[in-house]
């Protein structure tokens, strides 16, 4: 009866990645980026370099960036998901 049994077949692509658990620490830094005449702040997750959120407001990143680097919440999944983030280009 074994040999009828078919076997699971699992594929894996190129584009797939896994988290990489605790193997580094997530840090939150906050950045001044200047666009034509205006000044923005990011959030950006290290060591991905993800920019988490722009805003015009100091104080805004500056609240997020410390409550992340306290928590530190995402650690787990290896950093925020893209889909949470800001789409900057």
């Amino acid at each position: 009866m074994e040999k009828n049994m078919k076997r699971q077949k699992v594929r894996f692509h190129k584009s797939d990645k896994r988290p990489s658990y605790l193997s580094e620490t997530l840090t939150y830094e906050k950045k001044m980026v200047k666009k034509g005449r205006s000044i923005f702040w990011q959030a950006i997750e290290q060591p991905t370099k993800t920019i988490i959120k722009q805003s015009f407001f100091e104080e805004d990143i500056e609240k997020l960036v410390n409550f992340q680097n306290e928590h530190k919440q995402w650690q787990r999944n290896g950093g925020i998901p893209k889909f949470l983030c800001d789409h900057i280009y």
